[in-house]
This record gives structure tokens, C-alpha cells and sequence, in this order.
């Protein structure tokens, strides 16, 4: 199949952009989760903290829920999970949040993929290409996001799913990306990392995708498994696996 001769690049962001950091996180801050449960009254171990933590963010899930961000239902469901009474859990939820936050950024300002990530964009935008990200997220998360590793410089547009009120898969929002363009849908490329979300509503529309085969998202058996189900005008473009591959795609 011929290369793909586009105007403009429209990426997914989490585990696209941005690998997901959470456990990163939990690490980096584990210690002071424990601190401001113990400074509270409750003597619970960083471990059990990581781990209920953990389980909240898998199993807890909404329109527009930003685990990357993190929000307060995660949160309070990890408390209750480790025994903290309802009456304290908004309280408790709002202060392992900030903490979280705050471990976010200096995850984030460290991340040397980012800065990888960056050379990519910034090849694109010397070839006169046209950036935008399409994303299913919160507005303020993704722009604090945007805003801490300067990735909000390089993108003319920075669609949300909760600005919209709709999510991918969802066609209308492909729809709504596509007129935002301002050009006709074969000059668009979509990189995105999940075959349900990202690519199978995009090439529906007609729009060209590279998948971006991340392992943090798509395992062996999901892949398989994604592609047995696939029909053949579902399939994306192109795969990748590191996502400088693109640079060798879209010239």
C-alpha cells in the first residue's frame, strides 16, 4: 500500500504520547500517601496503599475518566477498599489526589520519552504537517498535562472527548476531527495505540491510521485477538512499534 501523503497528523494522547504513569507515580510518592493516612489516624503501609490503589484505577471506569490524572471515585475507592470509614473518605481522597498531582508533574518534567516524543513533532511540523490530538480524557487533566511537558506548543488543535460530550469510539467525534481539519479525510493520518477506540472508528470513516503496537496496551493475546476479529477495511495501515516509526510513513 502507498505511503501515506498527508496534510495533517492527528494523534491519540494516553499511550501515545504519553505512556501511562501511573505506577511511576505510586512509586515516587508511596511515601507520602502513607504519611497523610498515618498523620490522619490510620496506620495503613505504603503497600496495601500502592496495591488497593491499584486495583481502584483497573477496575473503576466512566465517561471521561482520566486515569492518567487521576480522580476523586478512584481515590475514595481505594480508601474503601482498605477500610477508611465513608465519613472520612472525601477528605482523605482530596489530599492523596494533590499528592498525587504534584507526583504527576515531576513524573512527567523527568519522562525522557517525552523529549523523544518532541523530536518527532517537531520533524512533522519541519515537513509542513499539521498537528492535532484527539483524546477521551478530562479538559483540565489533559491541559495540565499539555501544559507540564510543553507538548501543548506543538498542536494547532487538542480535541477532548468531555469538551464534546462524546467519546471515541464514537463516529460523530471523528466526524467533528475531520471537519476541524478543514481538509478532505484521505489528507488526515491517525496514530493511536487501541484497535477499538483509535483505529477500527477512523478507517470506518475512510481516514488512514498507523497503530502504534505499544505493549503497555496491547498485548500478544489482544492483538491476536483484535486482529482474528478484524474485517480486512478495519485493519490499520500501517503498525508500529516505537513511535519514531512514523517519521519513515509520512513524508
Amino acid at each position: 500500500m502507498k505511503k501515506p501523503e498527508v496534510s495533517v497528523v492527528v494523534f491519540d494522547y494516553g499511550n501515545t504520547l504519553i505512556l501511562d504513569p501511573f505506577e511511576k507515580v505510586m512509586k515516587l510518592k508511596a511515601n507520602d500517601f502513607e504519611r497523610i493516612l498515618k498523620g490522619n489516624g490510620y496506620d495503613v503501609g505504603k503497600e496495601e496503599i500502592v496495591d488497593s490503589w491499584r486495583k481502584a484505577n483497573k477496575n473503576i471506569n466512566y465517561p471521561f475518566c482520566s486515569h492518567f490524572y487521576q480522580e476523586i471515585p478512584i481515590v475514595k475507592n481505594a480508601l474503601e477498599r482498605f477500610g477508611i470509614p465513608r465519613k472520612d473518605r472525601n477528605r482523605l481522597a482530596n489530599e492523596l489526589l494533590v499528592a498525587y498531582r504534584e507526583g504527576l508533574e515531576i513524573v512527567l518534567k523527568k519522562d525522557r520519552r517525552i523529549e523523544r516524543v518532541k523530536e518527532i513533532l517537531r520533524e512533522l511540523k519541519r515537513r509542513g504537517k499539521r498537528l492535532m490530538v484527539l483524546t477521551n480524557d478530562r479538559t483540565d487533566g489533559t491541559r495540565s498535562v499539555f501544559s507540564w511537558t510543553g507538548l501543548d506548543k506543538f498542536f494547532e488543535k487538542i480535541i477532548i472527548s468531555e469538551t464534546l460530550g462524546m467519546e471515541k469510539p464514537d463516529p460523530r467525534i471523528f466526524k467533528y476531527m475531520v471537519k476541524i481539519a478543514g481538509v478532505d479525510k484521505e489528507e488526515i493520518v491517525y496514530v493511536g495505540d487501541d484497535p477499538e477506540r483509535d483505529i477500527k472508528p477512523s478507517k470506518k470513516l475512510g481516514i488512514r491510521t498507523i497503530l502504534l503496537k505499544n505493549p503497555e496496551s496491547l498485548s500478544v493475546s489482544k492483538w491476536r485477538n483484535y486482529r482474528f476479529r478484524l474485517k480486512a477495511r478495519e485493519k490499520p495501515d500501517f503498525v508500529v512499534r516505537d513511535l519514531g516509526e512514523i517519521l519513515d510513513l509520512i513524508r
